[in-house]
Formats: structure tokens, sequence, C-alpha cells
């Protein structure tokens, strides 16, 4: 596994007034948001890469459509359903955001495990502690949180 997937690769960028962050910030977070949903069936390599990913306060959904492109084109998937659903995600970034971006900007995160979160807690709003959806393409974030505990212990 990619150890310095767990570090954030993106430079910081210069941050422009709030309002604008927060629209980056609602965009990104409605973009991840679907993603999850999107390849929640799905199981792949990739997948196990993007969800040791981090980014800026300031990472746009589109950046971050790029490099979870990239990990499936690093990952020899067939990009056609891959393409398919981050077309979709970033379509419904733009689509939903004028309805939500105070709740998408309020639920905005810098990495995938914290999303994976966020998602554990929508789903348990929309369908109750017991009817919940089986996690399917994704791990369980607690996992994930485990799993880089271990390799940033590794690492010292």
């Amino acid at each position: 596994m990619q150890h310095a997937a767990f570090r954030s690769d993106s430079a910081p960028k210069p941050q422009g007034d709030e309002q604008t962050l927060s629209v980056i910030q609602a965009r990104r977070t409605a973009f991840v948001a679907r993603f999850i949903v999107l390849r929640e069936s799905k199981r792949t390599r990739a997948h196990r890469i993007i969800e040791t990913m981090s980014w800026d306060e300031s990472t746009t959904a589109e950046e971050l459509a790029k490099r979870f492109r990239q990990v499936f084109v690093d990952n020899g998937d067939n990009m056609v359903p891959v393409d398919r659903d981050i077309n979709r995600a970033v379509a419904h970034a733009s689509r939903s955001l004028n309805f939500f971006i105070h709740e998408y900007a309020a639920r905005s995160t810098l990495n995938f495990i914290d999303a994976l979160y966020d998602y554990e807690r929508s789903n348990s709003l929309l369908f109750g502690s017991d009817e919940q959806p089986k996690p399917g393409g994704w791990r369980l974030p607690n996992e994930l949180v485990k799993e880089r505990e271990r390799v940033q212990g590794e690492q010292l």
C-alpha cells in the first residue's frame, strides 16, 4: 500500500473570499458524497487507495475527480464505468449546489475517511440504525482509521 497516500499531496492554495471557499467546499462535498454512492457496489484496488486520500480545503471537485480518475487509470481499471461515475458525481455537485450549498459546506471534509463517516451518518438518518445499506465497495471508516494509525506507527 502506498504510505504517502495518507498525506495530502496537494500544495496549499491561496484562499479567496469566504463565500468562494464555501462554494468550493460544498461542490467538493457533493461530488465526494455522490461518488461514494455511485461506486458503493464496486470493488477494486483503486478504492483502497482512494480511501486513504486527503486534500486541502481549497481543492475543487474537478481537481479531486482528476486525482480519483488517475488512481483508477494507474490500477488498470475499465475506465468506461469509472468515467461515467465520476462525470455523474461532478454533474451532481453542480446541480445540487444551488439547493444545498450551506449543508454541503458544513459537511466538508479534508479526507476520504471523514467523507465515509459522513456517509454513514447520512444513512443513519435516512434508514435508521437497523436498516442501513450493507457496505460494498468501500471499507468501514473505523477499519481505515486503524490502518492509518498502524501505518503512521510503522513510519516512526
